[in-house]
C-alpha cells in the first residue's frame, strides 16, 4: 500500500533507484533463505508464495486501470511484475530460478527506459509537479523518437514480440507449467492480458490523443538519450539472441542450487 505513495512523492532520480534495486535484494534473500533455512518447510511456504504472487498480479493489474498519474501507474505495474517473479520463484526449480533472473534483468532494462522517458517529458508548464497521462499526449508529433522508445518499452512490459519482454514472460510461464502449476500459470496469463490494456492506453496517449494547446518540451539530456538508446537496442537484441543473458541467468541459478 505504501509503494504508490512513495513513488508519487519521491523525486524521479530517487524513484529509479528504489524501483529496481530492492527487487534484486529481495529475491536474492528469498532464494537463499528457501534453499537453506526454510528448506524443510518448502511445501508450506511455496503455497504462501503462490498466493502472494496471484494477489500481487490481481492488485497490480486492476488498480492500475484507474490511475492517471504516471508514477502511480508504474508503481502498480511494478507490483504486478513482482507477482510474475514470485510465480517463477514458486516453481522451485533451476528453470524457474533462471526465468526469474532473466525476467528481473529485462525488467531492469525496461525500467531504465520508462523512468528516463519520465525525466524527458518536462515542459515549462509541468516542471515541478507529478506527470500525468496528459503530459504524454501526442508526444509523437513533438518528439517521434522519444515516443517510439516509449512504445518499445511499454510493448515489452506487455509481453509483445519481437521484444525481450515476451521472451521473459514466456520463460516464466513455461517454467511454472513444467512444475505443474497449471492453474496459477493460466490465471497469470489471463491477468497479464488485462494489464496489457493500460500499457496500450499509454501508447494511445503517445500517438493519438492530441493536446488542446501547443506545448514546448525541454530538450532531452545526453545521459537520458544514451540510456534510452542502449536499453531499446538491448530489448530487441535479447529477443533475437538471448543466449548471453540466458547463460548469465542460468549461472546465477546454478549458484543457488
Amino acid at each position: 500500500m505504501w509503494s504508490p505513495d512513495v513513488y508519487e512523492g519521491a523525486p524521479v532520480s530517487s524513484t529509479i533507484f528504489f524501483a529496481v534495486i530492492p527487487k534484486i535484494a529481495m529475491f536474492s534473500v528469498f532464494l537463499r533463505l528457501f534453499q537453506t533455512v526454510f528448506s524443510n518447510f518448502q511445501d508450506v511456504f511455496l503455497l504462501i508464495v503462490i498466493f502472494f504472487s496471484l494477489v500481487s498480479v490481481i492488485v497490480g493489474s486492476f488498480v492500475a486501470l484507474k490511475q492517471k498519474k504516471i508514477k502511480r501507474l508504474l508503481a502498480y505495474s511494478s507490483i504486478s511484475h513482482v507477482g510474475y517473479m514470485l510465480l517463477a520463484f514458486s516453481a522451485n526449480s533451476i528453470e524457474g530460478t533462471q526465468a526469474l533472473f532473466f525476467y528481473l534483468m529485462i525488467y531492469m532494462i525496461t525500467s531504465l527506459i520508462l523512468w528516463s522517458i519520465l525525466l524527458s517529458v518536462n515542459t515549462l508548464n509541468n516542471d515541478g509537479r507529478s506527470k500525468t497521462l496528459v503530459d504524454l499526449s501526442f508526444l509523437s508529433a513533438t518528439n517521434p523518437l522519444l515516443a517510439f522508445t516509449g512504445l518499445l518499452a511499454f510493448f515489452s512490459l506487455a509481453g509483445v514480440p519481437p521484444l525481450a519482454g515476451f521472451y521473459a514472460k514466456m520463460s516464466i510461464f513455461l517454467a511454472t507449467i513444467s512444475s505443474s502449476l497449471i492453474f496459477a500459470s493460466i490465471f497469470a496469463i489471463l491477468t497479464s492480458v488485462i494489464s496489457s490494456y493500460y500499457y496500450i492506453r499509454i501508447i494511445k496517449s503517445l500517438y493519438f490523443e492530441k493536446r488542446d494547446n501547443t506545448t514546448f518540451f525541454v530538450p532531452v539530456t545526453r545521459s537520458c538519450s544514451l540510456i534510452m538508446g542502449t536499453s531499446s537496442f538491448l530489448l530487441i537484441h535479447f529477443f533475437i539472441n538471448p543466449t548471453l543473458l540466458s547463460l548469465l541467468a542460468e549461472k546465477m541459478a546454478l549458484c543457488l542450487f
